[in-house]
């Protein structure tokens, strides 16, 4: 009882923050203020009352309208508050509470970056560069490996190899096809996911983005008129793939390793 109280909280717990990350989502690329001022309707400029902010549960009440104006509200809205509250407690599920702790902060700026991503293709360096400076400072102090020298040197190989990587396959893509690929954004999102999470899972969170963006781009390039030339925003993909890397990555590199010595 005692431990699904427990997990209840930190679902709770999860979803607000999701809320406070849809704040950020919206006012930070557009250069509002992220703390101060009450939420107002994006479509009238109404005041947002409390009991219609509620996570979750305010979306499926006023379902999906704002109720002075009717204007819809985007569905992303509900995603990140649900989708941090499963993250925070699967991650609270996995780790000791001071890793997860850490892992809570970074869980937040992916989601707030992937949803800066879907709403204006952009990931903004105001979340990822005090996240890398984050993952660095908690390589010896939350999420410490042996030695701090050590646990630092693994932090720095994963953000040079996690940023590095990406940044070499966009240069590449330049070259061959004369247009842009990844953007700057991208880069610096994969180097602060090497910082936290070391290169092992840095490079897993890029191929399993890959395969699930390829996957979708397929699907994609199948019903859009650009064909093979439709673009697709890689942050959508970096983000959970980093999750599901930090939760389920060990596993997945260690059940490969099984499989192709045997």
């Amino acid at each position: 009882m005692e431990l699904t109280l427990q997990s209840l909280y930190i679902f709770i717990f999860g979803c607000v923050v999701g809320s406070f990350l849809n704040v950020v989502r919206y006012r930070l690329p557009r250069k509002q203020g992220v703390v101060a001022g009450r939420s107002r309707c994006p479509g009238c400029g109404h005041t947002i009352a409390w009991y219609d902010n509620v996570p979750l549960l305010s979306y499926l009440f006023l379902r999906g309208k704002c109720r002075s104006c009717g204007w819809r509200i985007p569905f992303t809205y509900f995603v990140m508050e649900l989708a941090t509250g499963a993250g925070f407690l699967l991650i609270w599920w996995a780790f000791e509470p001071i890793q997860a702790i850490a892992y809570w902060i970074l869980a937040s700026i992916l989601v707030a970056c992937a949803g800066i991503d879907h709403d204006l293709g952009l990931i903004p360096d105001k979340l990822t560069v005090p996240g890398l400076i984050l993952g660095l400072v908690f390589s010896v102090t939350l999420l410490k490996m042996g030695s701090p020298g050590q646990s630092l040197l693994h932090s720095v190989i994963g953000m040079l190899v996690g940023g590095g990587s990406l940044y070499l396959v966009s240069t590449l893509y330049k070259v061959f096809r004369h247009q842009d690929g990844m953007g700057g954004g991208d880069v610096m999102l994969m180097a602060m996911v090497g910082a936290f999470m070391g290169y092992k899972l840095a490079l897993l969170t890029i191929f399993v983005a890959s395969v699930a963006g390829a996957i979708v781009g397929l699907f994609v390039a199948r019903r859009s008129e650009k064909g093979m030339m439709a673009s697709l925003r890689f942050g959508l993909f970096l983000s959970p793939a980093a999750v599901i890397a930090l939760l389920w990555g060990n596993e997945m590199l260690n059940a490969y390793l099984r499989m192709i010595s045997s």
